[in-house]
């Protein structure tokens, strides 16, 4: 009995342990780990059933000769607008940017929009 007992306690410190593989943060958020980066977004100014409107290479392009570096961009739909499914009718569509985060007021300066002002509800899709 006492050599079943000695099993089990070795086999469940050893099931503990592999549980704990070391990899979590334990260091407390001090607002000094917020990222360098931030997401800017402009409309995509796209018309159902007549214009795709502006490619990402377009809107990319607006903030690379603002002097602004483009990490990433992406299509998306802004999710708090609702539109109607007609022609001629404007698209939620828009055109995702990261950027780093000190150049948020120059993004803005060329009329982009910080992704925090439509509290980042946004969907990302494949670009065609």
């Amino acid at each position: 009995m006492v050599y079943a007992r000695r099993h089990i306690a070795v086999l469940t410190i050893t099931l503990l342990s592999a549980c704990s593989n070391g990899s979590g943060n334990n260091q407390p958020y001090n607002g000094a780990n917020e990222a360098a980066t931030a997401t800017v977004f402009e409309e995509k100014n796209s018309i159902q059933c007549e214009s795709s409107g502006l490619s990402t290479e377009q809107s990319r392009q607006t903030l690379i000769t603002g002097g602004i570096d483009v990490i990433q961009s992406d299509c998306a739909y802004n999710n708090l607008m609702a539109v109607p499914s007609v022609c001629g009718a404007d698209t939620s569509e828009i055109l995702v940017h990261e950027i780093p985060k000190q150049n948020i007021v120059d993004a803005e300066k060329f009329g982009f929009t910080n992704t925090d002002d439509i509290n980042n509800d946004y969907s990302i899709y494949e670009c065609s």
